[in-house]
């Protein structure tokens, strides 16, 4: 009867052992499945944006002062500005400051610009005396979290009457993922 008794308690012992184990390991499995979705779910993000256009300089060269409207526009991929100067020696600057707000590297493919005042002769000439250029950023690569500024300079001709140019100007951040 004593060894009915033990074969029993011991049988039962290790049905609890057993039941612990399956408990634990589906605790375990449930938070390693939990944080490995946390972790696809972070791992893969691409996300390069315009966020921020910050006046710089803007030099008056007569009476009226040079000013720009500017906005952030194409979910954060395109700056849009429309300049207004009107005396020889008007200046303005604008500083675009282009982030990667994801956490996979990117790179800065290129620039498209509407219209292309820099590269197209013609629509450099449309808008004379007002000449429009930029740094080059192309080829630049931003880890996550890092920014580049993109300046973009307007400026009326030395040698030139005055009169009132109103110039519209888009720039849009061409970018692809480096990893």
């Amino acid at each position: 009867m004593k060894k009915l008794k033990k074969i029993i308690r011991n049988k039962n012992v290790i049905i609890l052992l057993l039941c612990l184990t399956i408990i634990a390991l589906s605790i375990g499995f449930a938070l390693i499945s939990m944080s490995l979705k946390e972790r696809q779910k972070n791992d893969k993000i691409y996300e390069v944006e315009i966020v921020n256009i910050q006046e710089g300089t803007a030099i008056r060269g007569g009476e009226i002062q040079p000013t720009a409207q500017t906005d952030i526009i194409n979910n954060g991929k395109t700056a849009k500005f429309t300049f207004n100067l009107s005396s020889p020696e008007d200046t303005l600057t604008y500083i675009v400051t282009v982030k990667n707000n994801g956490n996979l590297k990117a790179k800065i493919d290129g620039i498209s610009e509407s219209p292309d005042y820099i590269h197209d002769d013609n629509q450099a000439n449309s808008i004379y005396p007002i000449i429009l250029n930029h740094n080059d950023i192309k080829n630049q690569k931003l880890n996550p979290g890092e920014e580049i500024k993109l300046t973009i300079t307007v400026q009326f001709a030395n040698s030139g009457v005055s009169i009132n140019k109103t110039v519209p100007y888009e720039v849009s951040i061409l970018t692809s993922c480096v990893e």
